[in-house]
């Protein structure tokens, strides 16, 4: 009798303490942080991503949650400044005590948390960052919501063929994202048989007078301008490269359009081309609009299904530090489809277009 009251008493044990440090149990809510920017130049980014994400949260707790549990989000400012980024991570492991974390909206406010998240053994998940080998690459702990950067740019190439463009710059931001546009298009030109690019660098986001850059691509026989510019840097550029004369074709990405916005005068974005990566399901587009009145873009989807991925990860691990190795291991299942990370920690594939702009809307190239 005496054997089996202590029988009975470890096994009691091992219920509290699995209750106690598991993540399985189903009166548990799972806790998950984000690290993004509310204020500072990515605030625009960072409010598509809180609402995809509190979107998502309601979508998973009005359905009853992962096996039975609550998703809480808490939300951090990290005022687009790396040091913040940091400080708003520790403050959610530290004293909100997460099981995961969602974060980073541009490359220098997420690549501080990873070796955060590999040292505290906390899954960190950043939904508008796509992997680039040798300047953005992930470790046992993270994941972003894009694949590899190259294969989106290399999307170009047909256009490029198509166009028989012979001399290409690419004007960008001095980052790890500009950096890699100009390193894949310049292998792209040199396997189309060309030179390769003509390559500007600039080193501050916002205000820039592209003058002097212009002048040169000019006087160069640049054919087609690849821009990598946010802010109020692109209409600087087409203003002053019309001023100067100067009319190749423009290629840019979907945040182009942003940038005019608030300008009366929206034809020089005609004939501009699109590398869109920013494709969403209608599905997704409707339930967006029907939460918030806008459509859904600046990665809005991805920071959606993050927490998808996130939750149902932390709710089929035993200890958040699982919580990764799950996440490598498997696929999830969204609202908007199937996602799978490749061994590299970025996400198989993503819907690309190239779109054109004519008379204001953005359409398919042909």
């Amino acid at each position: 009798m005496k054997k089996i009251m202590i029988g009975i008493a470890i096994v009691l044990l091992i219920i509290v303490a699995v209750r106690v440090t598991g993540n399985k149990g189903s009166d548990e809510t799972i806790k998950i942080g984000s690290v993004i920017s509310l204020t500072g130049f990515a605030a625009p980014w960072g409010e598509y991503a809180k609402n995809a994400m509190e979107l998502a949260v309601k979508n998973i707790n009005e359905n009853g949650g992962i096996d039975g549990r609550k998703v809480e989000l808490i939300v951090e400012d990290d005022h687009t400044e790396g040091k913040d980024a940091v400080s708003a991570y520790n403050k959610l492991v530290s004293l909100n005590n997460v099981d995961g974390v969602i974060g980073g909206v541009f490359d220098f406010t997420a690549q501080p948390l990873m070796p955060l998240a590999q040292n505290n053994k906390i899954a960190l998940v950043s939904g508008s960052n796509f992997r680039i080998a040798g300047g953005f690459d992930l470790n046992d702990q993270t994941f972003v919501m894009l694949p590899d950067f190259n294969k989106v740019i290399r999307e170009l190439k047909t256009y490029i063929q198509k166009e028989n463009i012979k001399k290409l710059a690419v004007v960008h931001f001095k980052s790890t994202f500009g950096n890699e546009i100009a390193k894949t298009l310049d292998a792209v030109m040199k396997e189309n048989g060309q030179n390769g690019i003509v390559n500007e660098e600039y080193a501050q986001i916002g205000d820039n007078n592209f003058r002097t850059t212009i002048a040169k691509l000019k006087a160069q026989g640049v054919e087609a301008v690849f821009l990598d510019m946010v802010g109020n840097d692109p209409v600087n550029f087409l203003v002053q490269a019309k001023q100067l004369g100067f009319n190749p074709k423009i290629i840019s990405y979907n945040g182009v359009t942003d940038s005019f916005a608030n300008e009366a005068d929206k034809s020089l974005l005609e004939g501009v081309v699109i590398l869109n990566w920013e494709v969403t399901t209608s599905e997704f587009s409707k339930l967006y609009k029907n939460a918030y009145g806008i459509e859904p873009t600046k990665s809005a989807d991805k920071y959606f299904d993050a927490v998808y991925v996130l939750a149902n990860a932390i709710a089929n691990s035993s200890d958040k530090a699982s919580v990764a190795s799950y996440i490598s291991k498997n696929s999830f299942v969204t609202p908007n489809g199937t996602i799978r990370f490749t061994p590299e920690h970025a996400v198989e594939t993503v819907p690309v277009e190239i779109q054109v702009i004519k008379n204001g809307v953005a359409t398919k190239y042909q």
